[in-house]
């Protein structure tokens, strides 16, 4: 039996806690605004942060399938300005579900390039649900 924990939800995006990983789910949805898109990211950011002492070790997992495209500076924010936020509250690993939308799937590749080039944490494509979470639970 899965044992999900909703934290946050809105028309874009899902975030809730997948107890049998454990992993904090970021699950998006369409194209998002660049302001929308930094208010969700910081939003899951509190979520981590309120989220880490239960869980010895919680790491994310982006469901991608449904996303469209994001802004280069969006993606450069993130992985400037977030990814360190992300280690900082215990997140050292991110499992993504590749985008259906090309434009999703660049904007991933993108984020995934740049957080490989600046080392902050280990960042892996994944074609099913059930092989991310597989991967979340090995580590």
């Amino acid at each position: 039996m899965k044992q999900m924990k909703m934290l946050y939800e809105t028309q874009h995006v899902k975030f809730y806690i997948d107890e049998s990983v454990p992993c904090l789910v970021n699950e998006w949805r369409g194209y998002i605004t660049s302001t929308l898109f930094r208010e969700y990211i910081l939003q899951l950011v509190e979520l981590l942060k309120d989220n880490r002492t239960k869980y010895l070790q919680l790491n994310l997992l982006a469901d991608t399938l449904k996303l469209e495209v994001l802004s280069p500076l969006d993606v450069e924010w993130v992985t400037q300005n977030v990814n360190p936020l992300y280690l900082e509250n215990g997140a050292a690993f991110e499992a993504f579900l590749v985008p259906s939308d090309k434009f999703g799937e660049m904007s991933v590749d993108r984020y995934i390039r740049q957080t490989t080039k600046h080392g902050e944490f280990a960042v892996q494509m994944f074609d099913s649900l059930d092989n991310a979470k597989a991967w979340l639970r090995s580590l």
